[in-house]
């Protein structure tokens, strides 16, 4: 992590406060800032850091299949079940376990998963034979979870045990100062040793500064990476830069979100294909859509 605003030198002092300890850490803050690198961070200071690292990804996984890919499931505990198969829970075994964007873990998952902190032991989904937890939870959100609890969109349980602490990282555009540290390390990470050396203009570097970043890190990252790419001389400058308008919060929002659903519907056709041996009939049944639908859905992302 890569910073030296007074922002990010409280998250390091944070980081390094959780890492001692055992408890679960909740990491929140918009798409983009880093959460899960923080998460690694915690878990690469931790006692831990020999052990496993696994991520349980919610914002890729459609609904029906977040209690299996946590659980697990015996040989025949629901149609397509052809042989058993270990959820995350399981590989996660002392090690730590990222609960990324827990904010869309399924309503009754996120009960059984309240039982599994309250008894440290879970079930796979047909099995009569519970496995001991002994992981570490770490959890990101971009959403508010309390304004959740308060709508009854996510148990009270769940968000009170997640929450023993809380970390937030700041958006780019709060923590400008570190930018030209971050176009510098993004700038040694895409140059291959045999280029020569790209730099950025002091008017391109300003530019950049005073750009809100919507997308964050991540984003400035991309922008780097397209200089690297697409550039030709050895300074980049502001005429260079391609940063597209920003658009209005209520545009940008219905942007953002109407791409967010189409990459976890994509992502989660691929799985239940993967997870059916390619059987569509299958993976319809898994996604709980029509095999009509699912091939219309196959049509529209050009599977």
């Amino acid at each position: 992590m890569i910073g030296v605003s007074a922002q990010m030198q409280r998250l390091y002092s944070l980081i390094h406060q959780v890492s001692t300890y055992a408890y679960p850490v909740l990491i929140a803050g918009e798409k983009g800032t880093g959460k899960k690198l923080a998460a690694q961070t915690i878990h690469s200071l931790s006692r831990r850091r020999e052990k496993a690292f696994v991520v349980a990804d919610f914002s890729t996984l459609a609904p029906t299949l977040a209690e299996s890919e946590l659980f697990g499931y015996e040989r025949g505990a629901f149609t397509g079940a052809s042989q058993m198969q270990w959820g995350l829970l399981a590989f996660a075994r002392e090690g730590t376990i990222l609960l990324k964007e827990v904010g869309d873990l399924p309503f009754h998952v996120q009960t059984r998963f309240v039982q599994v902190l309250q008894e440290k032991e879970f079930k796979p989904i047909g099995s009569n034979h519970p496995l001991p937890f002994k992981a570490r939870i770490l959890a990101t959100t971009s959403r508010d979870l309390q304004a959740e609890v308060e709508r009854g969109t996510f148990r009270q349980e769940l968000f009170l045990r997640l929450n023993a602490t809380q970390i937030t990282l700041a958006p780019l555009r709060e923590r400008q100062e570190d930018i030209p540290l971050l176009i510098d390390y993004f700038l040694e990470k895409y140059e291959g040793a045999e280029q020569s050396k790209t730099k950025f203009s002091a008017a391109a570097i300003q530019h950049l500064c005073a750009h809100d970043w919507p997308g964050n890190v991540r984003e400035l990252e991309e922008k780097v990476r397209q200089a690297i790419s697409l550039h030709s001389g050895a300074i980049v400058d502001v005429s260079d830069l391609n940063l597209a308008p920003e658009l209005p919060d209520d545009r940008r929002w219905a942007a953002d979100i109407t791409s967010y659903l189409d990459g976890r519907e994509r992502d989660a056709i691929i799985r239940a294909l993967r997870d059916s041996q390619g059987d569509r009939s299958a993976a319809a049944r898994l996604l709980g859509i029509a095999e009509s639908a699912l091939q219309k859905r196959l049509q529209y992302y050009e599977l």
